[in-house]
């Protein structure tokens, strides 16, 4: 007998899930209460158990596909030798035959061309790292970016060992080459849009420094969208796509964690003025406070951003600073 191994509904809106990890593989005996893959949503992570005791003879969906709940992505069959075609629509990627039908190097046998993966460029590029919601909040918290991860070719999903990778890193980086201007300036302006903001609108003063920070960005560099990260200390740390143009209601904060391609540090509620906790690997701005004044800090990695653009980048942002209203007309 065959049974049918299907993408279960983790959650009430739940659409489809992302298979990170396959933990049975293709001939493998399965007990019921194995765990046979992890499973990932928009909310959470899971575990899926075996409900029937078998061997897993096929195998219709590979780690990083994202498959419709209700779909079957797998099929658990008495015995290794029962490969009957399955009902489903879609084409099996792998299938096992029985191993006394074949010599024993041919015990796993392709029947179909496998697709290609998802790449870790298309990953990037849709706003999709696959990694365990512990690892995600644990990189949150010590302000690691997920996506250097990608960058480097470091394979998919991520768990809370693979951080370990993410310090070496910077630890082994030899090329730590910055370059940075600073500035100062009366921040009168801004604390008061701050206010204003605080009591017409639900939007913390941080969304607008977000909202700065990319259109200054975006019209240096003459590009579009822009993920910009914005830490504010002591532990908060937000991600936001930013459309070009975009109004401040217009800017939701992203749910998964994507590489930046620039960061701010809001030291404001704090006694600092400005921080470095490392290398820069994007172009960060920092903002704190120097009695009345704001003072800004931008560092950029040698080859981000060149001295024009550098310039022109935080102009346009002090400028937003110190007259904000104008920026948002």
């Amino acid at each position: 007998m065959m049974y049918d191994i299907i993408m279960p509904a983790l959650g009430m809106t739940q659409d489809s899930g992302l298979i990170l990890s396959w933990k049975k593989q293709l001939g493998d005996e399965v007990a019921v209460g194995d765990v046979l893959m992890e499973v990932e949503t928009d909310k959470t992570t899971m575990e899926v158990e075996a409900q029937h005791k078998g061997f897993l003879t096929k195998v219709y969906a590979e780690e990083g596909a994202e498959v419709p709940v209700g779909e079957v992505i797998a099929i658990i069959s008495d015995t290794a030798g029962d490969i009957e075609i399955s009902q489903s629509s879609v084409k099996p990627i792998k299938e096992i035959k029985s191993p006394t039908t074949l010599k024993e190097p041919d015990l796993v046998q392709e029947e179909t061309i496998l697709p290609k993966s998802v790449s870790s460029e298309e990953q990037t590029k849709y706003n999709k790292i696959l990694a365990s919601p512990k690892a995600k909040r644990l990189a949150n918290e010590r302000g690691f970016d997920l996506g250097f991860l990608v960058q480097s070719g470091h394979p998919q999903p991520y768990h809370v060992s693979d951080l370990k990778h993410l310090e070496s890193m910077a630890t082994t980086n030899t090329s730590n080459i910055e370059v940075f201007v600073r500035a100062q300036l009366d921040g009168g302006a801004f604390r008061d849009f701050g206010e204003w903001i605080k009591s017409e609108t639900d939007l913390p003063i941080s969304v607008a420094m977000v909202a700065f920070a990319a259109s200054a960005y975006q019209e240096a560099l003459g590009v579009g969208n822009v993920v910009v990260r914005i830490d504010t200390l002591p532990n908060s740390s937000i991600t936001y796509t930013i459309p070009q143009f975009a109004g401040l209601g217009d800017i939701v904060p992203l749910e998964m964690i994507v590489k930046p391609d620039l960061v701010v540090n809001d030291l404001t509620q704090t006694k600092f003025s400005s921080i470095r906790s490392g290398p820069a690997l994007v172009p960060t701005f920092s903002i704190g406070n120097i009695g009345k004044s704001i003072e800004v800090l931008l560092v950029s990695p040698e080859g981000s951003l060149d001295q024009l653009q550098l310039v022109n980048c935080m102009e346009g942002f002090i400028n937003r600073l110190e007259e904000p209203l104008m920026h948002l007309l």
